[in-house]
């Protein structure tokens, strides 16, 4: 092969790595809003009709959370979605560990019509912004 080829598939994967990866972290192809930290306390604070959602494991959620979160973790989410139901009128701030599987959420949850706005970052962020965790 001529090293023009070469250079033209490399470059295509390299884009196509790129694009894989602004997808997962959300930063592409959204239906939904992604937030700071700061953004999203002062929303918390600021309106008392915000779902919070949390959709990490039930062992993380037992750890730390933020205040008045609702734990529906990712793995169940898709079975569990029609409970979430009574919220479609409400915005939802949806969060994870770090953010990954809350992009996932945000995704799936957007395509069943919720209103969701999506933490970046997550509890790792918030914690390290020395914002107040819940424990049970």
């Amino acid at each position: 092969m001529n090293d023009k080829i070469i250079n033209y598939i490399i470059w295509l994967l390299m884009s196509l790595m790129f694009g894989y990866f602004a997808f997962t972290k959300g930063w592409i192809l959204n239906d939904f809003e992604n937030i700071s930290i700061d953004e999203a306390k002062a929303l918390i604070e600021q309106d008392k009709s915000l779902v919070i959602l949390d959709v990490r494991s039930k062992d993380e959620y037992q750890k730390d959370y933020i205040a008045h979160a609702i734990n529906t973790p990712f793995v169940t989410l898709e079975q569990n979605v029609t409970q979430l139901n009574p919220f479609k009128s409400n915005q939802i701030l949806v969060y994870s560990e770090r953010g990954e599987r809350s992009v996932k959420a945000s995704r799936l949850l957007s395509q069943y019509g919720f209103d969701i706005i999506h933490l970046k970052g997550g509890m790792v962020f918030w914690i390290r912004k020395g914002y107040e965790v819940s424990r049970p």
